[in-house]
């Protein structure tokens, strides 16, 4: 995968590998409704501060969190103009910047939204790169087992929520295959200014579209050749069991939880 390798899980048996994958996927769930309801900009700093300890413990490529980070660079800059600028309020204490004003409040809002939205990325990440996709898609189809009372089509949402989850770096890679392959016959990504750059995406496209649709075919013919029924008469591989430390987890998530409604 070369440079997307980091996109990719791997295993390094840390403490957040050995959490149960359905444990993992609640407390996953009940820290991300923790960050879009908290709104005291302290706490929602310390929960910050809690991704960035547990990606450390998780050994994972401080590279990658800079990277992850950076991409969200542009959602930031936007936040922050449109909350601190373009947005203010009577009786909003107002601050001249040079030839800026700002609003106060409109400031402390966009930077809760910007740790919001940093939460939110860092949270999906730690999930993705300390989880195998077949351990996770398992653990998802747990949770969702019920569902099958109701006839929705657990396994089959799974399993394409598990293909997409491979397919992302796939793509990525073939991204970076076109792109080489379209400047060595003049593209326009070499070329200095935004409309040069911007214009030659659009080659990009169509055989994107065409190598996705002869993966997908490929990924077809294999599972019908291996005889693929879905999840009738199949049997787990793994048998998943919760321990003290997962409980322990879930009570802590929970608290954060409870905090916010206290504070």
């Amino acid at each position: 995968m070369g440079n997307n390798s980091f996109l990719l899980y791997r295993k390094q048996n840390t403490w957040l590998e050995q959490w149960d994958p359905r444990m993992k996927i609640t407390v996953s769930l009940i820290f991300a409704a923790s960050l879009l309801l908290n709104h005291n900009l302290l706490l929602k700093t310390a929960q910050i501060v809690l991704l960035i300890i547990l990606w450390w413990i998780a050994k994972l490529s401080w590279r990658a969190l800079v990277f992850t980070l950076l991409s969200l660079t542009i959602f930031f800059i936007s936040t922050m103009i449109y909350q601190s600028i373009l947005i203010t309020n009577p009786g909003d204490s107002m601050i001249q910047l040079g030839v800026l004003t700002y609003s106060l409040q409109g400031a402390i809002n966009g930077i809760l939204m910007c740790e919001q939205i940093a939460g939110i990325v860092l949270l999906l990440s730690l999930l993705v790169r300390t989880t195998s996709p077949i351990i996770l898609a398992e653990g998802l189809e747990m949770i969702l087992k019920p569902f099958k009372k109701l006839r929705f089509p657990v396994h089959e949402a799974v399993m394409m929520f598990t293909i997409a989850l491979r397919f992302l770096p796939i793509l990525i890679e073939e991204i970076d295959k076109i792109r080489k392959a379209q400047m060595a016959r003049g593209g326009g990504f070499h070329r200095k200014g935004i409309s040069s750059r911007f214009r030659g995406i659009f080659p990009m496209l169509m055989p994107l579209f065409v190598l996705s649709i002869l993966r997908a075919k490929e990924l077809a013919v294999a599972m019908e050749s291996r005889c693929y029924q879905g999840d009738e008469g199949r049997t787990p591989i793994r048998l998943y069991r919760l321990h003290p430390r997962d409980y322990s987890i879930l009570a802590f998530s929970v608290f954060n939880l409870l905090l916010i409604f206290i504070v």
